[in-house]
Protein backbone atom coordinates (compact mmCIF):
# COMPACT_ATOMS: atom_id res chain seq x y z
CA UNK A 1 0.00 0.00 0.00
CA UNK A 2 1.38 3.42 -0.93
CA UNK A 3 2.04 6.25 1.49
CA UNK A 4 -0.88 8.17 -0.04
CA UNK A 5 -3.21 5.24 0.45
CA UNK A 6 -2.10 4.97 4.07
CA UNK A 7 -2.92 8.66 4.52
CA UNK A 8 -6.48 7.97 3.45
CA UNK A 9 -7.12 4.66 5.21
CA UNK A 10 -4.91 5.17 8.26
CA UNK A 11 -6.36 4.06 11.58
CA UNK A 12 -6.87 7.55 13.00
CA UNK A 13 -8.54 8.76 9.82
CA UNK A 14 -10.80 5.69 9.85
CA UNK A 15 -11.85 6.48 13.42
CA UNK A 16 -12.41 10.12 12.48
CA UNK A 17 -14.66 9.05 9.61
CA UNK A 18 -16.50 6.55 11.82
CA UNK A 19 -17.14 9.18 14.49
CA UNK A 20 -18.29 11.62 11.81
CA UNK A 21 -20.68 9.03 10.39
CA UNK A 22 -22.23 8.02 13.71
CA UNK A 23 -22.55 11.62 14.84
CA UNK A 24 -24.16 12.63 11.55
CA UNK A 25 -26.70 9.79 11.83
CA UNK A 26 -27.80 11.18 15.18
CA UNK A 27 -27.91 14.84 14.17
CA UNK A 28 -29.73 14.25 10.87
CA UNK A 29 -32.34 12.04 12.54
CA UNK A 30 -32.73 14.62 15.33
CA UNK A 31 -33.16 17.44 12.81
CA UNK A 32 -36.02 15.80 10.91
CA UNK A 33 -37.69 14.35 14.02
CA UNK A 34 -37.97 17.73 15.77
CA UNK A 35 -39.36 19.44 12.64
CA UNK A 36 -41.97 16.71 12.20
CA UNK A 37 -42.93 16.69 15.89
CA UNK A 38 -43.24 20.49 16.16
CA UNK A 39 -45.20 20.80 12.91
CA UNK A 40 -47.50 17.93 13.96
CA UNK A 41 -48.10 19.28 17.47
CA UNK A 42 -48.45 23.00 16.67
CA UNK A 43 -49.51 23.09 12.98
CA UNK A 44 -47.14 26.08 12.66
CA UNK A 45 -44.53 26.10 9.89
CA UNK A 46 -42.86 29.07 11.60
CA UNK A 47 -42.36 27.21 14.90
CA UNK A 48 -41.15 24.13 13.02
CA UNK A 49 -38.72 26.33 11.09
CA UNK A 50 -37.51 27.81 14.37
CA UNK A 51 -36.80 24.29 15.62
CA UNK A 52 -34.77 23.65 12.48
CA UNK A 53 -32.92 26.95 12.80
CA UNK A 54 -32.15 26.72 16.52
CA UNK A 55 -29.62 23.97 15.77
CA UNK A 56 -27.63 26.46 13.70
CA UNK A 57 -27.83 29.33 16.21
CA UNK A 58 -24.53 28.40 17.96
CA UNK A 59 -22.74 28.72 14.62
CA UNK A 60 -22.77 32.50 15.11
CA UNK A 61 -20.10 31.89 17.78
CA UNK A 62 -18.23 29.37 15.66
CA UNK A 63 -15.21 31.59 14.96
CA UNK A 64 -14.50 31.88 18.69
CA UNK A 65 -14.99 28.12 19.07
CA UNK A 66 -12.52 27.51 16.24
CA UNK A 67 -9.98 29.85 17.84
CA UNK A 68 -10.26 28.01 21.17
CA UNK A 69 -9.90 24.65 19.43
CA UNK A 70 -6.80 25.82 17.55
CA UNK A 71 -5.21 27.18 20.72
CA UNK A 72 -5.77 24.16 22.98
CA UNK A 73 -3.98 20.86 23.22
CA UNK A 74 -7.05 19.25 24.79
CA UNK A 75 -8.99 18.69 21.57
CA UNK A 76 -9.70 15.05 22.37
CA UNK A 77 -11.14 15.95 25.78
CA UNK A 78 -13.37 18.58 24.17
CA UNK A 79 -14.57 15.97 21.69
CA UNK A 80 -15.45 13.59 24.55
CA UNK A 81 -17.26 16.31 26.50
CA UNK A 82 -19.24 17.56 23.50
CA UNK A 83 -20.36 14.09 22.45
CA UNK A 84 -21.43 13.15 25.97
CA UNK A 85 -23.17 16.47 26.68
CA UNK A 86 -25.49 16.21 23.67
CA UNK A 87 -26.59 12.72 24.72
CA UNK A 88 -27.23 13.75 28.33
CA UNK A 89 -29.02 17.00 27.49
CA UNK A 90 -31.33 15.31 25.00
CA UNK A 91 -32.92 13.40 27.88
CA UNK A 92 -34.70 16.63 28.88
CA UNK A 93 -37.02 16.17 25.90
CA UNK A 94 -38.33 12.97 27.47
CA UNK A 95 -39.50 14.93 30.50
CA UNK A 96 -41.89 16.97 28.35
CA UNK A 97 -43.39 13.83 26.86
CA UNK A 98 -43.65 12.23 30.31
CA UNK A 99 -45.82 15.13 31.55
CA UNK A 100 -47.56 15.45 28.15
CA UNK A 101 -47.13 19.22 28.26
CA UNK A 102 -46.78 20.96 24.88
CA UNK A 103 -45.00 24.03 26.27
CA UNK A 104 -42.48 21.87 28.09
CA UNK A 105 -41.99 19.74 24.97
CA UNK A 106 -41.26 22.80 22.84
CA UNK A 107 -38.89 24.37 25.40
CA UNK A 108 -36.96 21.12 25.81
CA UNK A 109 -36.74 20.56 22.04
CA UNK A 110 -35.49 24.08 21.37
CA UNK A 111 -32.94 23.97 24.20
CA UNK A 112 -31.76 20.51 23.16
CA UNK A 113 -31.48 21.71 19.58
CA UNK A 114 -29.20 24.52 20.73
CA UNK A 115 -26.97 22.07 22.62
CA UNK A 116 -26.82 19.67 19.68
CA UNK A 117 -25.83 22.57 17.43
CA UNK A 118 -23.23 23.88 19.86
CA UNK A 119 -21.57 20.50 20.38
CA UNK A 120 -21.66 19.83 16.64
CA UNK A 121 -19.81 23.11 16.14
CA UNK A 122 -17.09 22.02 18.56
CA UNK A 123 -16.76 18.59 16.96
CA UNK A 124 -16.69 20.00 13.43
CA UNK A 125 -13.84 22.36 14.34
CA UNK A 126 -11.89 19.52 15.92
CA UNK A 127 -12.47 17.26 12.91
CA UNK A 128 -11.32 20.03 10.56
CA UNK A 129 -8.05 20.30 12.46
CA UNK A 130 -7.54 16.53 12.61
CA UNK A 131 -8.40 16.05 8.93
CA UNK A 132 -5.59 18.39 7.90
CA UNK A 133 -3.28 16.49 10.28
CA UNK A 134 -4.20 13.02 8.99
CA UNK A 135 -4.02 13.73 5.23
CA UNK A 136 -1.12 14.73 3.00
CA UNK A 137 -1.60 17.25 0.18
CA UNK A 138 -1.91 14.61 -2.54
CA UNK A 139 -4.78 13.01 -0.62
CA UNK A 140 -6.90 16.12 -0.09
CA UNK A 141 -9.38 15.49 -2.91
CA UNK A 142 -9.76 11.76 -2.22
CA UNK A 143 -9.94 12.37 1.51
CA UNK A 144 -12.57 15.09 0.99
CA UNK A 145 -14.51 12.75 -1.29
CA UNK A 146 -14.44 9.99 1.33
CA UNK A 147 -15.49 12.34 4.11
CA UNK A 148 -18.34 13.82 2.10
CA UNK A 149 -19.50 10.38 0.94
CA UNK A 150 -19.52 8.92 4.44
CA UNK A 151 -21.17 12.05 5.82
CA UNK A 152 -23.85 11.86 3.14
CA UNK A 153 -24.42 8.13 3.70
CA UNK A 154 -24.72 8.74 7.43
CA UNK A 155 -27.24 11.53 6.82
CA UNK A 156 -29.18 9.14 4.60
CA UNK A 157 -29.22 6.53 7.35
CA UNK A 158 -30.32 9.19 9.82
CA UNK A 159 -33.09 10.38 7.53
CA UNK A 160 -34.32 6.82 6.95
CA UNK A 161 -34.09 6.10 10.66
CA UNK A 162 -36.09 9.23 11.52
CA UNK A 163 -39.14 7.89 9.70
CA UNK A 164 -38.83 4.56 11.51
CA UNK A 165 -38.28 6.24 14.86
CA UNK A 166 -41.39 8.37 14.44
CA UNK A 167 -43.48 5.29 13.70
CA UNK A 168 -42.40 3.92 17.09
CA UNK A 169 -43.58 7.09 18.81
CA UNK A 170 -42.24 10.55 19.52
CA UNK A 171 -40.62 9.79 22.90
CA UNK A 172 -38.98 6.57 21.66
CA UNK A 173 -37.56 8.51 18.72
CA UNK A 174 -35.51 10.65 21.08
CA UNK A 175 -34.38 7.63 23.10
CA UNK A 176 -33.03 6.04 19.92
CA UNK A 177 -31.16 9.24 19.00
CA UNK A 178 -29.58 9.38 22.46
CA UNK A 179 -28.26 5.83 21.97
CA UNK A 180 -26.71 6.81 18.62
CA UNK A 181 -24.91 9.78 20.19
CA UNK A 182 -23.48 7.56 22.93
CA UNK A 183 -22.22 4.99 20.42
CA UNK A 184 -20.46 7.82 18.54
CA UNK A 185 -18.15 8.19 21.56
CA UNK A 186 -16.45 4.84 20.88
CA UNK A 187 -14.28 5.88 17.87
CA UNK A 188 -13.02 8.89 19.83
CA UNK A 189 -11.53 6.60 22.47
CA UNK A 190 -9.68 4.67 19.75
CA UNK A 191 -8.06 7.73 18.14
CA UNK A 192 -4.54 8.94 18.92
CA UNK A 193 -4.12 12.35 17.27
CA UNK A 194 -1.05 14.46 17.95
CA UNK A 195 -2.04 17.02 20.57
CA UNK A 196 0.10 20.07 19.79
CA UNK A 197 0.35 22.61 22.57
CA UNK A 198 -0.14 26.20 21.44
CA UNK A 199 1.67 28.97 23.31
CA UNK A 200 -0.80 31.69 22.31
CA UNK A 201 -4.16 32.30 23.98
CA UNK A 202 -7.60 32.28 22.40
CA UNK A 203 -7.68 36.11 21.93
CA UNK A 204 -4.39 36.10 20.06
CA UNK A 205 -5.63 33.10 18.08
CA UNK A 206 -8.76 35.05 17.07
CA UNK A 207 -6.70 38.05 15.94
CA UNK A 208 -4.42 35.88 13.81
CA UNK A 209 -7.41 34.15 12.30
CA UNK A 210 -9.06 37.44 11.29
CA UNK A 211 -5.79 38.70 9.83
CA UNK A 212 -5.38 35.52 7.76
CA UNK A 213 -8.94 35.70 6.42
CA UNK A 214 -8.66 39.42 5.55
CA UNK A 215 -5.57 38.86 3.43
CA UNK A 216 -6.94 35.73 1.72
CA UNK A 217 -9.38 36.99 -0.92
CA UNK A 218 -10.53 33.50 -1.90
CA UNK A 219 -11.75 32.84 1.65
CA UNK A 220 -13.72 36.07 1.73
CA UNK A 221 -15.37 35.10 -1.56
CA UNK A 222 -16.19 31.61 -0.25
CA UNK A 223 -17.83 33.15 2.82
CA UNK A 224 -20.00 35.46 0.69
CA UNK A 225 -21.25 32.61 -1.52
CA UNK A 226 -21.69 30.38 1.53
CA UNK A 227 -23.69 33.05 3.37
CA UNK A 228 -26.19 33.36 0.52
CA UNK A 229 -26.48 29.69 -0.40
CA UNK A 230 -26.77 28.46 3.20
CA UNK A 231 -29.50 31.01 3.81
CA UNK A 232 -31.35 29.42 0.88
CA UNK A 233 -30.63 25.74 1.51
CA UNK A 234 -31.16 26.11 5.23
CA UNK A 235 -34.85 26.18 4.34
CA UNK A 236 -34.78 22.78 2.63
CA UNK A 237 -35.73 20.70 5.67
CA UNK A 238 -38.81 22.72 6.57
CA UNK A 239 -40.05 23.13 2.98
CA UNK A 240 -39.68 19.44 2.09
CA UNK A 241 -41.32 18.29 5.32
CA UNK A 242 -44.14 20.82 4.86
CA UNK A 243 -44.54 19.55 1.28
CA UNK A 244 -44.93 15.97 2.51
CA UNK A 245 -46.96 16.53 5.68
CA UNK A 246 -49.13 19.53 4.72
CA UNK A 247 -49.47 19.74 0.92
CA UNK A 248 -49.32 16.03 -0.01
CA UNK A 249 -50.73 14.77 3.33
CA UNK A 250 -48.40 11.77 3.43
CA UNK A 251 -47.06 9.81 6.44
CA UNK A 252 -43.56 10.27 7.90
CA UNK A 253 -42.27 7.31 5.86
CA UNK A 254 -42.05 9.59 2.83
CA UNK A 255 -39.78 11.97 4.73
CA UNK A 256 -37.28 9.12 4.92
CA UNK A 257 -37.74 8.33 1.23
CA UNK A 258 -37.32 11.89 -0.06
CA UNK A 259 -34.33 12.76 2.12
CA UNK A 260 -32.68 9.37 1.57
CA UNK A 261 -32.93 9.86 -2.19
CA UNK A 262 -31.42 13.31 -1.78
CA UNK A 263 -28.55 11.77 0.19
CA UNK A 264 -28.08 9.03 -2.41
CA UNK A 265 -27.51 11.77 -4.95
CA UNK A 266 -24.98 13.45 -2.64
CA UNK A 267 -23.13 10.14 -2.16
CA UNK A 268 -22.88 9.55 -5.90
CA UNK A 269 -21.89 13.17 -6.54
CA UNK A 270 -19.21 13.01 -3.85
CA UNK A 271 -17.94 9.72 -5.25
CA UNK A 272 -17.48 10.94 -8.82
CA UNK A 273 -16.20 14.42 -7.91
CA UNK A 274 -12.47 13.40 -7.78
CA UNK A 275 -12.66 12.57 -11.51
CA UNK A 276 -13.10 16.25 -12.36
CA UNK A 277 -10.12 18.60 -12.56
CA UNK A 278 -9.82 22.27 -13.39
CA UNK A 279 -10.61 25.76 -12.14
CA UNK A 280 -12.97 25.84 -9.18
CA UNK A 281 -15.18 28.60 -10.58
CA UNK A 282 -15.67 26.92 -13.92
CA UNK A 283 -16.34 23.52 -12.33
CA UNK A 284 -18.85 24.91 -9.82
CA UNK A 285 -20.84 27.47 -11.83
CA UNK A 286 -22.63 25.01 -14.12
CA UNK A 287 -23.67 22.60 -11.32
CA UNK A 288 -24.88 25.62 -9.36
CA UNK A 289 -27.06 26.80 -12.23
CA UNK A 290 -28.61 23.34 -12.72
CA UNK A 291 -29.07 23.11 -8.95
CA UNK A 292 -31.25 26.21 -8.98
CA UNK A 293 -33.28 24.94 -11.92
CA UNK A 294 -33.86 21.59 -10.15
CA UNK A 295 -35.09 23.27 -6.96
CA UNK A 296 -37.37 25.55 -8.96
CA UNK A 297 -38.90 22.59 -10.81
CA UNK A 298 -40.26 21.04 -7.58
CA UNK A 299 -42.87 23.81 -7.43
CA UNK A 300 -44.56 22.53 -10.60
CA UNK A 301 -45.51 19.07 -9.36
CA UNK A 302 -47.88 17.76 -6.71
CA UNK A 303 -46.91 14.11 -7.07
CA UNK A 304 -44.40 12.64 -4.61
CA UNK A 305 -42.91 10.32 -7.23
CA UNK A 306 -42.29 13.18 -9.65
CA UNK A 307 -40.66 15.15 -6.83
CA UNK A 308 -38.09 12.36 -6.48
CA UNK A 309 -36.44 13.15 -9.84
CA UNK A 310 -35.28 16.72 -9.07
CA UNK A 311 -34.75 15.60 -5.48
CA UNK A 312 -32.06 13.13 -6.61
CA UNK A 313 -30.50 15.62 -9.04
CA UNK A 314 -30.26 18.25 -6.29
CA UNK A 315 -28.35 15.77 -4.13
CA UNK A 316 -26.02 14.81 -6.98
CA UNK A 317 -25.08 18.42 -7.66
CA UNK A 318 -24.62 19.24 -3.98
CA UNK A 319 -22.26 16.26 -3.66
CA UNK A 320 -20.08 17.55 -6.50
CA UNK A 321 -19.94 21.11 -5.18
CA UNK A 322 -19.20 20.01 -1.59
CA UNK A 323 -16.11 18.04 -2.64
CA UNK A 324 -14.88 20.88 -4.86
CA UNK A 325 -15.20 23.36 -1.98
CA UNK A 326 -13.67 21.03 0.63
CA UNK A 327 -10.66 20.41 -1.60
CA UNK A 328 -10.16 24.15 -2.12
CA UNK A 329 -10.34 24.71 1.65
CA UNK A 330 -7.66 22.12 2.33
CA UNK A 331 -5.38 23.58 -0.35
CA UNK A 332 -5.42 27.19 0.80
CA UNK A 333 -5.63 26.86 4.59
CA UNK A 334 -2.61 25.84 6.72
CA UNK A 335 -3.03 23.19 9.44
CA UNK A 336 -2.75 25.63 12.34
CA UNK A 337 -5.57 27.76 10.91
CA UNK A 338 -8.06 25.01 10.02
CA UNK A 339 -10.32 25.23 13.07
CA UNK A 340 -10.40 29.04 13.04
CA UNK A 341 -11.19 29.31 9.34
CA UNK A 342 -13.76 26.53 9.63
CA UNK A 343 -15.26 28.49 12.52
CA UNK A 344 -15.30 31.71 10.48
CA UNK A 345 -17.09 29.97 7.64
CA UNK A 346 -19.64 28.56 10.08
CA UNK A 347 -20.13 31.94 11.74
CA UNK A 348 -20.68 33.98 8.58
CA UNK A 349 -22.10 31.34 6.25
CA UNK A 350 -23.62 28.33 8.02
CA UNK A 351 -24.87 30.61 10.79
CA UNK A 352 -27.33 32.01 8.27
CA UNK A 353 -29.26 28.76 8.51
CA UNK A 354 -30.55 29.84 11.94
CA UNK A 355 -32.73 32.51 10.36
CA UNK A 356 -33.39 30.52 7.19
CA UNK A 357 -35.61 27.97 8.94
CA UNK A 358 -37.83 30.73 10.33
CA UNK A 359 -37.77 32.61 7.02
CA UNK A 360 -38.76 29.43 5.17
CA UNK A 361 -41.61 28.78 7.59
CA UNK A 362 -42.78 32.38 7.30
CA UNK A 363 -42.72 32.29 3.49
CA UNK A 364 -44.76 29.08 3.52
CA UNK A 365 -47.40 30.63 5.81
CA UNK A 366 -47.56 33.90 3.86
CA UNK A 367 -47.57 32.37 0.37
CA UNK A 368 -47.53 28.64 -0.36
CA UNK A 369 -45.18 25.69 -0.45
CA UNK A 370 -44.96 25.81 -4.26
CA UNK A 371 -44.11 29.51 -4.21
CA UNK A 372 -41.40 28.85 -1.65
CA UNK A 373 -39.67 26.38 -3.98
CA UNK A 374 -39.86 28.99 -6.77
CA UNK A 375 -38.17 31.55 -4.52
CA UNK A 376 -35.43 29.13 -3.42
CA UNK A 377 -34.63 28.01 -6.96
CA UNK A 378 -34.58 31.57 -8.25
CA UNK A 379 -32.22 32.64 -5.48
CA UNK A 380 -29.70 29.89 -6.33
CA UNK A 381 -29.79 30.84 -10.01
CA UNK A 382 -29.25 34.49 -9.07
CA UNK A 383 -26.12 33.60 -7.05
CA UNK A 384 -24.51 31.56 -9.85
CA UNK A 385 -22.71 34.50 -11.58
CA UNK A 386 -20.68 35.09 -8.40
CA UNK A 387 -18.58 32.04 -9.28
CA UNK A 388 -17.41 33.91 -12.38
CA UNK A 389 -17.13 37.37 -10.77
CA UNK A 390 -14.96 36.22 -7.84
CA UNK A 391 -11.64 35.86 -9.64
CA UNK A 392 -9.55 34.48 -6.74
CA UNK A 393 -12.08 31.74 -6.06
CA UNK A 394 -12.54 31.04 -9.75
CA UNK A 395 -8.81 30.53 -10.33
CA UNK A 396 -8.17 27.88 -7.65
CA UNK A 397 -7.12 24.67 -9.38
CA UNK A 398 -8.42 21.46 -7.83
Amino acid sequence: MTEKDNAIVGRDFKMLILNLGLSRIGTSAFNLVIIWVILYETKSAFLAGLGDGIISLPLFFSFLVGAIVDSTRHKKFLAYAGSFLRAVFLTTVLIGFYFNNLSLILISIYSSGFIVGFTSDILNSIRASWTKQFLDEESYKKGSSLQNSVSAMAEGVGFMASGGFLILGFAKSFVAIIVVFLIALVPLFLMKPAEIEEKKGAIQSVKEGFAFIRKTAALMEVIVIGLITNLVFGMSSIVFIALIQVKLNLPSFYVSVVFSLLILGIIIGSGIAPRFKGKLGKMSSFPFLFLGVSVLSVSFTGNIFLVMVPDFIIGLLIGLINVFMSTAFLKIIPTEMMARVNGAFNTFALGATFSSGMIGGTIIQLTSISTTFLILGGAVIAVTPLWLVFKELYSITI
